[in-house]
């Protein structure tokens, strides 16, 4: 979690200073980078199949049954 936090800060970081530094490209695809960042580490993140099995919720496909 807190290094997804670094990621997403960081590329935000690297749009303000693209900005500043007078990048030819539109504001919205600059500000458009950090979300993009983390689309991509999230569709990387679930191409493993162990990395899905361990973070598994343990109670996945169980009822639940309130007051038991």
């Amino acid at each position: 979690m807190l290094l997804g936090a670094y990621l997403f800060g960081g590329v935000t970081m690297l749009q303000f200073h693209l900005q500043a530094s007078g990048v030819q490209a539109a504001s919205q695809l600059l500000s458009m980078l950090p979300y993009v960042a983390t689309i991509v580490v999230l569709a990387l993140i679930s191409r493993n199949p162990a990395w899905i099995r361990a973070n598994l919720p343990a109670s996945l496909g169980k009822p639940f049954y309130p007051g038991s």
